[in-house]
């Protein structure tokens, strides 16, 4: 029936095509998006028959903002390109935003009925039915989002909010600890695992989850959205998606976007000075210096950039330029906890364990909830044979941040060496539900089952 009506409304405008909307009607337009979408209209009165041209000229209005326009433009395009999912996918959003769910989810389920195997169809379709409360048919749109791609953490999240909602928090903790645990941590997941942790009665670890991921809207992304994105005009819209990319982790469209911001305003420090940052993030430590560089030598004064040039020179083995950029940052701001914590790591890298665990203790008593920096103080407790001193403060670590891994393996390993294998069990067992695929939890778990069987004790099973 779907395609059924398509093909009429195909028909229909065939016969009598729409003319684009006037540039008048659009209301009044900021210089910075004028021009692409007066280019964009004037492709679609070129040929107002070709659905392609509508659908671009939709994506252009949806990116800036004349959702209007898009919502007219969408349901064109989808007309005349009746086989083609994106257009009813774009249409559904834009109808989302516009506060019209029904017609979202009924058009979300037309794009999905045109290529069920895009997974971000059904989890976004999945959010707009538990916001109406169909948690049942909510929990099947997630569920086939992560048979299609298990790799796109949306529909997992979606998951997890279905758990909550149906107050299965024991569930929901389980499993967003371990998405939380299989990448950087993102805000939104922290909140919901603060949320799931608080109504366990787990109210230490929801603070410190809660207090992580305050704050922290969603990150929803794919890539028909990416692509409607990239027609986004205007410096403070494209410098919000970028944020939004590396808070999401997703470091190349980020640098696409910031590249192109620095195209057009290459003096901009505070530009500069982010896209140095990401750089040495994603991996491009000479690019990251190169550009880091040039910011500290027009600004000295800029010490979060002098904290990400030194991180850079660490990568690339230079550990003196490393350790003066660390110890300038700490000088102009010695309350500035990253600066301590790269300090510590240019400290221990140089072989000065105890210098290390004092800009550890530093960075931790500037900011009690970074547990990776009691992680790093731990392994050079360690390093320095004070073995009571390190698994103390791994537990500390796993306290603040149960879904820290490198904590339950540095908790397991500190045990067995005490030869306490029944508490080194169980930290293994945390590590290995968090992250069961990951070489070093294999390889601590590997450890413990064989001092179980040299002490004649039952062996833990490996995770499936």
């Amino acid at each position: 029936m779907l395609l059924a009506g398509a093909v009429a409304a195909f028909r229909a405008l065939r016969a009598s095509p729409l003319a684009p909307p006037a540039l008048a009607d659009l209301g009044p337009l900021a210089p910075e998006i004028a021009d692409i979408v007066r280019q964009a209209r004037e492709s679609v009165a070129q040929d107002p028959r070709d659905g392609a041209r509508w659908g671009r000229f939709g994506m252009v209005c949806e990116a800036n903002g004349l959702m209007g326009a898009a919502r007219t433009a969408y349901a064109n395009a989808a007309a005349m390109q009746p086989s083609e999912a994106k257009w009813p996918f774009h249409l559904a959003a834009v109808e989302s935003r516009l506060g019209r769910t029904d017609d979202a989810v009924r058009d979300m389920r037309r794009a999905i009925d045109l290529n069920p195997q895009y997974a971000p169809a059904y989890w976004r379709l999945g959010l707009w039915l538990l916001d109406e409360n169909q948690t049942a048919e909510a929990a099947r749109a997630f569920g086939r989002a992560t048979d299609i791609d298990p790799a796109d953490r949306a529909g997992w999240i979606g998951l997890a909010r279905v758990y909550l909602q149906q107050d299965e928090n024991e569930r929901a903790a389980g499993l967003l600890e371990r998405l939380v645990a299989s990448a950087p941590a993102e805000g939104y997941t922290l909140q919901l695992l603060g949320t799931a942790y608080r109504q366990l009665g787990r109210t230490e670890q929801a603070a410190s989850a809660s207090q992580v991921g305050a704050k922290n809207a969603p990150q929803w992304g794919d890539p028909w959205t990416d692509e409607m994105l990239a027609f986004r005009r205007g410096y403070a819209a494209l410098l919000k998606d970028a944020t939004a990319y590396i808070v999401d982790g997703r470091f190349p469209q980020a640098i696409g976007i910031l590249e192109t911001l620095g195209r057009e305003k290459p003096d901009d420090l505070v530009l500069m000075a982010h896209l140095g940052q990401v750089y040495v993030a994603a991996g491009r430590d000479a690019d990251g210096v190169s550009l880091l560089e040039a910011v500290v030598a027009r600004e000295p004064d800029r010490f979060e950039a002098r904290v990400d040039l030194a991180t850079g020179y660490m990568h690339l083995g230079n550990l003196a330029k490393a350790r003066a950029e660390a110890d300038r940052a700490v000088a102009l701001n010695g309350s500035y906890a990253p600066a301590h914590e790269t300090l510590g790591l240019i400290e221990w890298r140089s072989g000065d364990t105890r210098g290390a665990i004092a800009a550890f203790d530093r960075s931790v008593e500037l900011d009690p909830r970074n547990a990776r920096a009691l992680v790093w103080k731990a392994m050079a407790q360690t390093n320095e044979g004070r073995a009571a001193d390190a698994l103390a403060t791994f537990e500390r670590a796993a306290r603040t941040d149960p879904t820290s891994v490198d904590a339950w393996i540095g908790i397991a390993n500190a045990r067995m060496s005490r030869h306490d294998l029944s508490a080194a069990e169980a930290a293994v067992r945390n590590a290995e539900r968090l992250q069961p695929g990951r070489p070093a939890v294999k390889a601590t778990g590997d450890r413990l089952r064989s001092l179980q069987t040299a002490a004649g004790r039952s062996v833990t099973p490996r995770p499936r």
